[in-house]
């Protein structure tokens, strides 16, 4: 797995605003579902190839060096999901039915576990909760320990299969959003779902803050609710494409959508504005990511290209 870097000014246009990438890396790898991750501390993004990882490094400036550190290789099959448990710690699953712990540092492979996995699924790591996973395997929702591959809850949604899952950044609770657009919030400690709302159109991606839950939709329409009661649905506001990916900033006052119109657009969460409009992908966007400290976010096409943008300030 190879990427090559080309770095770009920043070109910024206020009126339109509309950004251009920092940095570009082509040839990423063969693209699979398009996944990638910052680690906790903004060091290291992992890029999801069909059968390997890229681990590249990254460090801050104007703009930013990017390199290709190394190439986690040895899943038998597509990969599926990656995500971090730690700073240190990559966890992926593959259709080689295995769930593999990586030593990012040292690209050792530390652990495999069997597990049985779907051909298409959302995969997510709880924050906080050791070993704890949960995926959309087979149109269901599970929780499972990513060490020893023991299933600990299935959740059936009942109104159709799951189609997107996160969770909440204290580990706490796990949002499930299915294909009739049934939103229900699980408490992960009981493992009982505490809120259900009904929203009446396909979920396609779902990010979740502390506070709120911003939700992507197949024609191109994002909408943000709370945690608390909210007695209405909320209002949506019109991209151009099916939303692929959602992220919350860190300090969760907006969040990132990434389309199939091949742009990343950046919203803020109480006004559901847009901020900007980051323009350079020449495919579908796929996955998009807010850096740690907040200052810059990376995006994938279906290409195999990752860009690097300046996060809008507020």
């Amino acid at each position: 797995m190879t990427g090559d870097v080309l770095s770009q000014a920043p070109s910024v246009h206020a009126q339109e605003a509309v950004e251009k990438p920092l940095v570009t890396i082509t040839n990423a790898g063969a693209v699979g579902p398009g996944i990638i991750a910052y680690n906790s501390d903004g060091r290291y993004l992992a890029v999801t190839g069909d059968k390997a990882i890229g681990i590249y490094k990254i460090r801050n400036g104007a703009p930013p060096t990017v390199a290709l550190a190394r190439t986690l290789t040895g899943q038998g099959a597509q990969i599926l999901g990656l995500a971090f448990s730690d700073s240190n710690t990559l966890v992926s699953v593959s259709l080689d039915q295995t769930a593999r712990v990586w030593d990012v540092e040292t690209g050792k492979l530390v652990h495999t576990t069997k597990v049985h996995l779907d051909t298409q699924l959302c995969f997510a790591i709880a924050p906080g909760r050791a070993s704890l996973a949960a995926d959309t395997s087979f149109g269901t929702v599970r929780l499972w320990n990513y060490q020893t591959g023991e299933i600990l809850k299935t959740f059936e949604p009942g109104d159709s299969k799951a189609s997107a899952l996160a969770f909440t950044p204290d580990g706490k609770s796990l949002v499930i959003g299915t294909e009739k657009g049934v939103l229900r919030v699980m408490d992960v400690a009981s493992r009982t779902v505490t809120r259900t709302i009904d929203l009446d159109s396909p979920i396609r991606s779902l990010a979740a803050s502390a506070e709120h839950i911003v939700l992507g939709y197949t024609e191109g329409t994002v909408a943000v609710l709370n945690f608390a009661d909210q007695p209405s649905v909320p209002e949506r506001k019109k991209q151009s494409g099916a939303i692929n990916s959602l992220a919350f900033s860190p300090n969760a006052d907006g969040f990132a959508s990434a389309s199939a119109d091949h742009s990343v657009q950046v919203w803020g969460v109480a006004s559901l504005q847009p901020m900007c409009v980051l323009e350079g992908h020449g495919a579908p966007v796929l996955a998009v990511a807010f850096s740690p400290d907040g200052k810059t976010m990376a995006s994938m096409d279906s290409l195999g290209t990752v860009n690097f943008w300046t996060a809008p300030k507020r």
